[in-house]
């Protein structure tokens, strides 16, 4: 044992002393969350349904730690890891993987690093030399601009990327790049074997102008992409949630374009204004069916914060999005926007649409949070940060949402494409939903939170019952309105 000791510590005077010759600063962060949760009917099917979700208890954890290479203030290296999420008592020690192991031809970057440490991010950043020139190479997460939601409904992903941005002027700054967010040709399956050829990789081309004066910022953006039609899991751009349509099949391709506007305003005393624009169309390659298929449509939101109160924040909002004609079945295009990726962070409210509170929780939180739902409009009130004690804080959320989407897409023969159940809104359908949020600060860096979300749906049965989907028969018989939750989750960032 002494001897181990010993070689502990030479290892570690030599891994000091090296730090020191090169100059080299390390810093560690991290994002620890551990949580517990209740929760029932997520589904929107009652008991009695084959696929029914009876009241649950889950036990979760997440561990994210992130580690800084700082050689100057010029140049540094990023790597990010995760374990979990996942329930207590699955995999070694109770700690769930992050994305599974691969075990075919990799699907797209994020397998990146699969197994039981996921990699997030590893990239390097640097100043280009005597300029203020930034680059950004590896992969990272990557998101196009968005003033209201938390993050991009077009594209808000950890992929592998090359970002430059520099400033104009004072006032104007330029951010441009080049991303691969999928990629058949593997060389790290555990199945022997991968494909070739031109179409087994996704480019993705994206540029941002951010504009910034006194009392508003707007930045407008544009992104194109190439998505081959073997590069999803062999399967094509159509194998994607974010481009799936009605009339997409295995095989095909996709070239897509997105533009939109990302808006600012707190000119106004006490006031502050938030408003996006998002429009994309994506086209099928390599059509075996009829019609040229494809996707487009828009998403638009504002928001209005009053910020004249110490305690609380109050917000109202309302977004918009596009959704299906019917027309599309008879080989028309899909009215839904396209999407890459899986966005992870737009979201409103904190339990339908997703949530950002920590571990997660949302009905539609394993496909991303704008991936199922596009093709609704909601409107809703948020008090946010009610701060009423020292170190004691909540967020209240109302909204209403109604569907855009006809029920006609429903009865697509074959099945409708990426027209989940409750997630999926035609315009037969809404919901209620109201949440509570509260957080307290045990120490600066722990904090206990305790949430709750309660959704109360008016859902067709009829038009689902007599539909294409496959739990049509459930939806009929036992289709349910309410859905719950209650959550405590203790969260160390350092």
């Amino acid at each position: 044992m002494k001897k181990l000791g010993v070689l502990g510590l030479v290892a570690f005077l030599l891994i000091a002393t090296a730090s020191v010759s090169f100059g080299l600063e390390v810093k560690a962060r991290g994002y620890w969350w551990i949580e517990a949760q209740l929760k029932q009917g997520w589904d929107f099917l009652g008991k009695g349904a084959a696929t029914a979700e009876d009241k649950t208890f889950n036990l979760e954890q997440k561990m994210r730690t992130q580690f800084h290479f700082i050689a100057s203030e010029n140049l540094r290296a990023v790597l990010d890891t995760q374990i979990g999420s996942a329930n207590w008592g699955n995999g070694l020690f109770g700690v769930g993987a992050g994305r599974s192991a691969v075990t075919s031809v990799s699907s797209n970057a994020n397998n990146a690093g699969s197994g039981n440490i996921m990699l997030r991010q590893g990239y390097i950043e640097y100043r280009w030399p005597s300029t203020v020139t930034n680059i950004k190479l590896g992969f990272q997460t990557l998101t196009l601009p968005a003033a209201f939601g938390g993050g991009s409904a077009i594209f808000d992903d950890q992929v592998a990327a090359a970002v430059v941005s520099a400033p104009i002027t004072d006032n104007v700054s330029i951010l441009a790049g080049y991303a691969r967010p999928y990629d058949s040709n593997s060389a790290y399956a555990t199945t022997a074997g991968t494909l070739s050829g031109s179409g087994t990789s996704a480019d993705v081309v994206f540029a941002a102008v951010p504009v910034s004066f006194k009392g508003y910022n707007i930045t407008p953006f544009a992104a194109y992409a190439n998505v081959g039609s073997t590069s999803v899991n062999g399967n094509g751009a159509a194998a994607t949630a974010g481009f799936a349509g009605p009339n997409s099949s295995a095989g095909q391709g996709v070239r897509a374009y997105w533009g939109g506007l990302a808006a600012t305003v707190t000119a106004l005393d006490n006031f502050k204004v938030m408003a996006d624009f998002n429009y994309g169309k994506a086209t099928y390659n390599n059509v075996t069916t009829g019609g040229n298929g494809g996707r487009q449509g828009f998403l638009f939101d504002v928001a209005l914060d009053y910020t004249g109160l110490s305690m609380m924040t109050p917000e109202i909002f309302f977004t918009y999005s596009s959704g299906e004609n019917g027309n599309s079945t008879k080989g028309g295009t899909s009215e839904r926007m396209p999407m890459l990726g899986t966005p992870q962070n737009w979201t409103i409210g904190s339990f339908f649409f997703g949530e950002r509170l920590e571990l997660g929780g949302s009905i539609n939180n394993t496909a991303g949070y704008t991936t199922n739902t596009l093709g609704y409009w909601a409107a809703g009130l948020s008090l946010k940060n009610i701060t009423l004690m020292d170190k004691l804080s909540h967020d209240f959320n109302l909204l209403y949402a109604k569907g855009t989407n006809d029920k006609n897409y429903l009865y697509e023969s074959g099945g409708p494409k990426n027209a989940n159940y409750a997630g999926f809104l035609t315009t037969k359908d809404s919901l209620w939903e109201v949440d509570f949020n509260t957080r307290y600060k045990i120490y600066d860096e722990l904090t206990l939170l305790v949430y709750t979300g309660y959704i109360h749906a008016d859902f067709d049965k009829d038009v689902w019952g007599d539909s294409s989907v496959t739990n049509a028969a459930d939806i009929k018989n036992f289709s349910s309105s309410n859905a719950y939750k209650v959550g405590v989750g203790l969260n160390y960032f350092f």
